[in-house]
């Protein structure tokens, strides 16, 4: 759903004098302090290395830059797994795991270039990648082939999971790291004593449970963005644009340090609100439409996913008021079934039992099953390194982050009365699983009706 094309420029410089002081390898990469310590990213290394076999290896990749037109490529962003792993955000790079004897792990970057680096910014190099990412093995990019022929003949497993699945890309124009995104069936074919396994249900199941340090990193993102949807109801009025709402939120997402948005900002008004990702964000609005607004900020690679809705005069009308307090029921009864132990389709189905209910006693359905014209989605997904991020889909679990997200979405000619006409509605909350209970780590948006009338009179 989410998904965004980005190419990544490094802008910093190295001193030596400077690398003594800096215990991360992240406050070289972009001169923040407050992101995942070398400590976590060796964890999840070390995490890896039990779910492995013996004698198996584990290859992973960076993503590659994406071009946009002629010589622009689009803003570089990292392999969630790679930087999970890594903390690196570099392109051109690979991380290779072997367990045996004895285990070693294995940075593969950018050759160093001060020609490159005087246009786009200073490259890790082998040394940095030592000294910043605390590796004790590091070796060019290049010479990944020749390891991979020294090392997988003695192995029994690669866990790999070629790039060139997400994206067009053709290895073989590039010979600087022509293996890099070599396929399964060529492992096979080179290697024939090897059984290639997918690491990404291992991946899954170490992401999805997140710790105290990414837990924190999702409440700044989520914090950013409660501020751009709050701003946003504030300042909005009849006669805005949607690319004005969406380029407020965006203008505070950078103005408090996010280095991208999670996926396009989605904001639709009048019957663009029917859309679920309405992605033009053009027209115009006019007094009386209702909008709905799914914007969230990616701060240190872990993004927010919120969702408002709200008129964009300040004033629910009756057909806005009823539509919203059924989706508002139904994201309250789906939040109360976000907890330990619960299924993770257990949101969703008391959402959806809401939903059927309001829908009948408006006379916008006859009967249950014809709720899927109006709610056609899930009503929760994983949060963390993707917007749509991995996990096992089975259970509950304590820190867990999912979204909470029914909506009712009705566009102009539907059957039933035209009055529900261009009303789309979704609610949108990320939550965190506590042995507690849920809680709503974006509560600083309002949700209820008298407390966004509140806001946007404020606000005007």
């Amino acid at each position: 759903m989410k998904l965004l094309l980005f190419s990544f420029v490094i802008c910093c410089c190295i001193a030596t004098a400077t690398a003594q002081h800096l215990p991360t390898s992240t406050k070289f990469a972009q001169y923040d302090e407050d992101r995942l310590g070398l400590s976590f990213h060796k964890v999840r290394r070390d995490m890896v290395f039990r779910n492995m076999g013996t004698k198996s290896v584990a290859l992973f990749t960076a993503a590659f830059e994406k071009n946009r037109a002629n010589d622009v490529n689009y803003l570089y962003h990292q392999d969630p797994n790679f930087y999970y792993l890594t903390g690196h955000i570099q392109p051109k790079a690979a991380l290779l795991l072997v367990n045996g004897r004895p285990m070693r792990e294995i940075l593969f970057v950018d050759k160093k270039d001060s020609t490159r680096e005087a246009w786009t910014g200073v490259r890790l190099g082998t040394e940095g990648a030592r000294t910043f990412l605390g590796f004790m093995e590091s070796h060019t990019i290049d010479s990944l082939g020749f390891y991979l022929d020294s090392i997988l003949p003695h192995a029994d497993t690669l866990y790999y999971q070629p790039t060139a699945l997400k994206t067009v890309y053709d290895p073989l124009a590039d010979t600087t790291y022509q293996l890099y995104n070599t396929s399964l069936a060529h492992f096979k074919t080179t290697y024939p004593n090897i059984t290639t396994a997918s690491p990404a249900p291992m991946m899954a199941r170490l992401r999805y449970i997140k710790t105290s340090e990414e837990i924190e990193l999702l409440k700044k993102a989520i914090a950013i963005s409660n501020e751009a949807h709050n701003d946003i109801m504030k300042q909005v009025k009849p006669g805005w644009y949607e690319y004005q709402m969406q380029s407020l939120g965006e203008y505070i997402f950078s103005k408090n340090g996010a280095e991208y948005t999670g996926y396009p900002c989605i904001v639709g008004s009048g019957n663009n609100s029917t859309i679920l990702h309405n992605e033009n964000n053009r027209r115009k609005t006019v007094d009386g439409d209702f909008i709905e607004m799914d914007m969230g900020a990616e701060y240190h690679g872990y993004t927010a996913d919120i969702t408002r809705s709200f008129p964009v005069n300040g004033k629910f009308t009756p057909a806005q008021r009823a539509i919203y307090n059924i989706v508002l029921e139904a994201q309250d009864s789906g939040i109360a079934q976000a907890v330990v132990g619960k299924s993770f389709k257990a949101p969703h189905e008391a959402a959806t039992k809401v939903i059927i209910a309001g829908l009948v006693k408006l006379g916008i359905i006859h009967a249950p099953e014809e709720y899927k014209k109006y709610f056609m989605h899930g009503t929760s997904h994983y949060l963390g390194l993707d917007v749509h991020d991995v996990g096992t889909h089975l259970t509950l679990e304590e820190n867990n982050v999912i979204t909470v997200e029914p909506g009712i979405y009705i566009p102009e000619g539907s059957p039933c009365d035209p009055k529900w006409w261009k009303i789309g509605c979704r609610i949108e909350d990320d939550i965190l699983i506590t042995a507690d209970g849920p809680r709503n780590l974006s509560i600083a948006s309002p949700r209820k009706i008298e407390d966004i009338e509140r806001l946007m009179k404020k606000g005007k």
